[in-house]
């Protein structure tokens, strides 16, 4: 057992718990527990015992797979998703979201309050527009010809390379492993959408590269 990666965990994700909503000091007393031992906690000075990690868990109904690091998310049914798609527990919640708004016929601004809660409010009126998102990604994944563009969209956002010269156009495609790439011939149709998608491509890149990390 790694306890430096644990103690890491359990702090970085009690820290996010009580983010914006309380201090150290009055999350200690919302727990019972005294404020020096939470401040070694968030110091990862020390481990939390069994009956810390219960008192936590329970005042806050969460997980303590996710205290510890054994699921991404707070929410199981997110987790779980994370496990076996590979999306990140952010876009997990979109898609989630995304799903409700399909599915639920809302009678209110007040009764999608209550759906939703008011931690996931603002961001379901944010992604309103994107409710034709999963047809787009059935359609999309559900034909040779719909996988093809996505893996042209995918490669292009994660900054594939273009080349052209003396032979046809074509994309390297780079694989997270190292010194291992594939080369895709395009069509002109392609090379346009390559064009007027890179900028913008790249813009999406370094957005997500201001994003802090969450440690594991």
């Amino acid at each position: 057992m790694d306890v430096e990666k644990l103690r890491n965990t359990f702090a970085s994700r009690i820290r996010k718990l009580r983010d914006g909503k309380m201090n150290q000091g009055e999350f200690a007393d919302s727990v019972g527990v005294s404020r020096g031992a939470m401040s070694y906690y968030e110091q990862e000075l020390r481990t939390p015992d069994i009956g810390v990690l219960r008192a936590i868990c329970t005042k806050y109904n969460i997980s303590a797979d996710y205290l510890l690091g054994i699921i991404p998310d707070t929410n199981h049914a997110t987790s779980d998703v994370c496990r076996e798609t590979g999306l990140s527990p952010e876009a997990a919640k979109k898609l989630r979201i995304i799903n409700t708004l399909v599915t639920t016929e809302f009678r209110s601004h007040r009764h999608m309050m209550d759906v939703f809660g008011e931690d996931n409010f603002i961001a379901a009126m944010q992604l309103t527009a994107a409710t034709s998102l999963p047809g787009v990604l059935n359609t999309l994944l559900e034909s040779d010809d719909g996988v093809s563009l996505l893996t042209m969209l995918g490669a292009i956002i994660m900054g594939a390379e273009i080349v052209t010269g003396d032979q046809e156009p074509r994309i390297i495609l780079k694989s997270p492993a190292k010194n291992f790439e594939v080369a895709v011939p395009i069509d002109n149709l392609a090379a346009a959408l390559w064009v007027n998608i890179q900028e913008h491509a790249s813009n999406l890149r370094d957005k997500q590269g201001e994003q802090p990390t969450q440690a594991e």
